[in-house]
């Protein structure tokens, strides 16, 4: 199912305009004085999440059980069947998986309407393909059960393109609880979902050779506590396909990123409400159309650009300002360091609009933009000065990079 839960307050290049749609779950405002523009976004979880989202109890006594052992499984309950090496699920509900296993892969199968339920209790699977694969579903629900740590690895041998993650779902997935779950992705990627991944609660240890949250349409996080060594982007949602999609929303995380690319992207809007986000290694650090920024303590490395705005499905050989591309940040405590070179802190491809929190940046290249900037209140930190305005400082005069996603100049 595609998802088209988000609206957002998009900025124009010198006025404010309020798209329609806007959630009524949140508060908008927005004035314009002269050459300054002042945004304050208000967001609730509730905009961005289910109840069932956050719902982790189920009833041990009625759910059907899945015993790994070795390289197969005992079953028992409704919906559930074991052949070989494969174990099934056919129907919608809960279903408790426990034991240890090597060559067994959980497949999900069920009607087009039904909502799986799993419940990972302290499992360790490996396998050379997806140890699970929910390839139909209405939606599928992770819990990770309190007090658990449940261990999941493919193969570099896998073969199979489609479901190339250790956890795959076609479909939507929510993963929440309070346990941990370890992750290590020797073919391409971590969890891949081909729709939206929501994600409300529990400890992530993810390591992955590819990407290590792979998204098509909608990427929610909050209340987790993650760490993510990605050979190549960490936490992505991305579609070349509908471009109406690709959005993320991030809140209140304990985020620690290695990327060989990029740490955070989102091909269209990146809201960052709350929480600790540091990343280590990128290439650009944090990515989107769009970058609301309203709290959280950020510290980014990158070689690119460390915060970088830019629309995706255009050239970027233009140097004229891209409609609807904004960084906004309106508070949080961000520090950037940058790598020597042709790079830059904060990019935009239109505006950017800083209206609080406090920024300090080490770059020969502070801020770069092709639209309008609007500094409204705040704290700037450059190289160790005081600065009291946005001013363009690319080095070398700048000029049209490579494109958006990657490699030197991606966001110019």
């Amino acid at each position: 199912m595609k998802s088209n839960k988000w609206k957002f307050l998009l900025t124009g290049a010198v006025a404010l305009a309020l798209m329609a749609g806007c959630s009524k779950n949140q508060a908008t405002t927005a004035t314009s004085t002269g050459s300054s523009s002042t945004t304050t976004t208000t967001t609730t979880n509730a905009s961005y999440f289910t109840e069932k989202d956050y719902d982790t109890s189920y009833d041990e006594s009625t759910a059907s059980t899945v015993k790994l052992s070795g390289s197969s499984a005992t079953v028992s309950g409704d919906g559930v069947a074991v052949s070989g090496s494969t174990v099934t699920i056919s129907k919608a509900g809960t279903y408790v998986i426990s034991g240890t296993s090597d060559g067994v892969q959980l497949k999900i199968e069920a009607g087009d309407s039904d909502d799986v339920h799993i419940i990972l209790d302290g499992v360790t699977m490996t396998n050379t393909e997806a140890p699970i694969s929910a390839t139909k579903a209405g939606h599928v629900y992770i819990t990770l059960k309190d007090g658990t740590t449940s261990t999941l690895s493919d193969s570099s041998s896998s073969t199979d393109e489609d479901a190339d993650a250790v956890i795959f779902s076609k479909g939507d997935l929510t993963i929440n609880g309070k346990g941990t779950l370890t992750i290590d992705a020797k073919k391409d990627k971590g969890i891949k979902a081909n729709d939206t991944l929501h994600i409300t609660g529990g400890t992530f240890k993810i390591t992955s050779v590819g990407d290590g949250l792979n998204v098509n349409d909608e990427l929610n996080i909050a209340n987790t506590t993650m760490t993510i060594d990605a050979t190549e982007d960490a936490v992505k949602v991305d579609n070349d396909d509908d471009l109406t999609v690709g959005n993320m929303y991030l809140a209140n995380n304990t985020m620690t990123i290695s990327a060989g690319d990029d740490a955070i992207h989102a091909s269209k809007d990146l809201i960052l409400d709350s929480g600790t986000y540091k990343i280590t290694q990128s290439v650009e650090g944090i990515e989107g159309k769009t970058i609301t920024i309203n709290d959280g303590t950020i510290s980014i490395e990158a070689s690119d650009d460390g915060i970088n705005a830019a629309d995706g499905s255009l050239s970027s050989d233009s140097m004229a300002a891209q409609d609807g591309v904004f960084i906004t940040i309106n508070g949080g405590n961000i520090t950037i360091n940058m790598a020597s070179g042709d790079t830059d802190a904060i990019d935009s491809n239109g505006d950017l609009t800083i209206n609080g929190g406090t920024l300090n940046i080490t770059a020969q290249s502070a801020f770069d933009f092709s639209g309008s900037s609007y500094y409204n209140g705040g704290s700037l930190t450059v190289n160790g000065e005081t600065v009291t305005e946005i001013t363009e400082s690319m080095m070398g005069g700048g000029g049209p990079q490579g494109g958006f996603g990657g490699g030197p100049g991606g966001g110019r």
